[in-house]
């Protein structure tokens, strides 16, 4: 071989070798810091720590703090469909390389709901593009031209960015979703669900067991699919490998709140899991929270009274409402509303979290809806303390009660019916209420119901109901089990819909994705969620006690969304 040839033959062996040894998304040009990457698609915060700027629909001028990259691509980086607008993942391993059809990861936009024409066109179009790097996504954020030459959708802003912060970008980007998370192998996928101390263990055994059979119903089918890969030609057949066996953990809490979340991390590192899935927890949520967000682990509609104070705006554990608290609000709010306000409210609970923060929720929001009316707080310890309470409420006063033991309460009710006119209880008061109260105490009574009103009427929960039943499952605890059924559909439907892309982040949005559909088992009015939203119910209903009925309650205001 000439020397000429023989230098040639090199040169192309070096290319190859470098080409196997860098991955072909690893970009080039500036480096990046992907923290500061990060910030820019949190928070729409450039590389100086200012907000950027940009402008969508042409001339439409935008922050990042109303547009920045995680309110339409997700924590994920898989993006959404919304609205008739499709917006593709720009995870590195998509980004980074040229594009090709990726039939598993169009699965959830081609099936998921009803779309207009024009979105139909633009997901099917077989459209190629070159790998991007740093100088093509520059032309692509600020001038909204993609790899290829193509005009992006004007909705998509044109931002005025450095090349610092594409760089950061561009570094931020190659990190999202690189590794299928803990709690999957090629045969199961984990799950648990979370039991505290305080939990009725009646309750508990029925949330397990039709846990149990919903597992079981699952694994029957994946076993039978998987016997026969060619079941379903061109269509199911060609997502087999997405395929998991369910595996059911039962992670039983013991002792005081403040150790839980030691234990939960023993539990998960002696097995992780992938989410946590219904649960039953009388006590408060925070450590399992913290425990959930330190892991970013999906911790999907538990059977919870507590839930975490504050918003909970992207964490992981998503709740049917915000329990106790939205209770109280929803109460205040009532209060505000009527024709009479009341002038003195006393206001009585226990020393326990499930009696100090409805009433600090209550008192709150009683300032700023009736600033005017006089709120006594007291609090108590036990039975007696409730008996010496309530006589400091007299025929004229408004009296509301947040028991930390509700049973003691209504026992101590029924026995000294106190001089208020009306009194108000939390919605767990309903069923002992029943049992023990005097027709005279009935009259005087009123819940907060958070729960969906008698009468309505959802197609779906005919449907749990018949499942239940070809089950021989015993429906002792009607709402826990039908709320364990509806989170056993969402995280059913978030892992059909990732097909194989076992990213927690994506099958939660999934999840928000898929909530606000006909999959309401009847406990709520309306379950839903927006991006990044994690209480699928908003309101309350006001409700009298109704022995005769056969629900034992019924609706006495509209629905109270505080």
């Amino acid at each position: 071989m000439s020397a000429p040839l023989l230098r040639h033959a090199l040169r192309r062996i070096g290319l190859a070798l470098a080409l196997v040894s860098v991955p072909l998304w690893a970009g080039a040009g500036q480096a990046g810091d992907a923290e500061l990457g990060r910030k820019l698609y949190w928070e729409g915060i450039g590389a100086d720590g200012q907000l950027i700027n940009g402008v969508t629909q042409g001339d439409v001028k935008v922050s990042g703090a109303q547009f920045s990259c995680v309110n339409c691509h997700r924590p994920s980086g898989f993006g959404t469909s919304e609205g008739g607008n499709y917006v593709p993942p720009i995870i590195g391993s998509v980004l980074f390389e040229k594009k090709t059809p990726n039939r598993n990861r169009m699965f959830k936009d081609l099936y998921q709901e009803v779309q207009p024409p024009g979105f139909w066109a633009r997901v099917r179009a077989p459209r190629m593009r070159p790998a991007y790097d740093d100088e093509l996504l520059t032309r692509a954020l600020k001038d909204g031209v993609d790899a290829g030459g193509h005009v992006f959708d004007p909705i998509m802003p044109r931002y005025d960015l450095t090349p610092q912060d594409v760089a950061n970008l561009s570094a931020f980007l190659k990190t999202l979703s690189v590794e299928i998370d803990p709690g999957v192998t090629e045969r199961e996928v984990h799950l648990a669900t979370i039991i505290d101390p305080g939990a009725d263990p009646a309750a508990a055994d029925a949330m397990i067991r039709t846990l149990e059979l919903f597992f079981e119903w699952m694994n029957k089918d994946t076993e039978g699919d998987t016997r026969n890969p060619t079941f379903s030609p061109n269509y199911r057949s060609n997502f087999i490998s997405a395929y998991r066996y369910w595996k059911l953990h039962v992670w039983r809490l013991e002792g005081a709140p403040e150790t839980w979340r030691a234990q939960l991390e023993a539990k998960y590192a002696e097995q992780p899991v992938f989410a946590t899935v219904s649960g039953l927890v009388e006590g408060p949520w925070d450590e399992i929270g913290a425990f959930c967000d330190a892991k970013r682990l999906p911790c999907i509609f538990p059977n919870a009274e507590l839930p975490t104070p504050g918003e909970g705006r992207y964490g992981y554990s998503v709740f049917f409402n915000r329990g106790l608290s939205l209770e109280a609000e929803a109460l205040a709010l009532y209060l505000g509303d009527q024709d009479t306000a009341p002038t003195h409210v006393v206001q009585l609970h226990g020393t326990g979290p499930q009696g100090t923060r409805p009433a600090t929720s209550f008192a709150t929001t009683m300032g700023m809806v009736l600033p005017d009316t006089h709120v006594e707080t007291l609090s108590y310890d036990d039975a007696d303390g409730l008996r010496t309470a309530l006589a400091t409420a007299d025929p004229d006063t408004t009296l509301v009660i947040w028991p930390q033991d509700v049973d003691e309460a209504v026992a101590v009710l029924a026995a000294n019916p106190p001089a208020a006119t009306r009194f108000f209880l939390p919605s767990a008061a309903k069923e002992p209420a029943l049992a023990a109260f005097s027709p005279a105490l009935v009259e005087q009574a009123r819940l907060v119901w958070p729960y969906d009103e008698p009468g309505s009427y959802h197609p779906n929960k005919y449907r749990i109901r018949g499942w239940m039943h070809t089950r021989r499952l015993e429906v002792t605890h009607p709402r826990i089990q039908l709320q364990t059924y509806y989170a056993l559909t969402m995280i059913q439907f978030g892992l059909m819909h990732a097909i194989n892309d076992f990213y927690r982040d994506y099958v939660l949005e999934i999840i928000e994705h898929e909530a606000e559909n006909e999959l309401n088992p009847g406990t709520h009015p309306e379950l839903g969620l927006g991006p990044g939203q994690r209480f699928a119910s908003k309101g309350a209903f006001i409700a009298e006690l109704a022995p005769e009925e056969r629900v034992g309650y019924r609706v006495v205001s509209e629905w109270i969304v505080p």
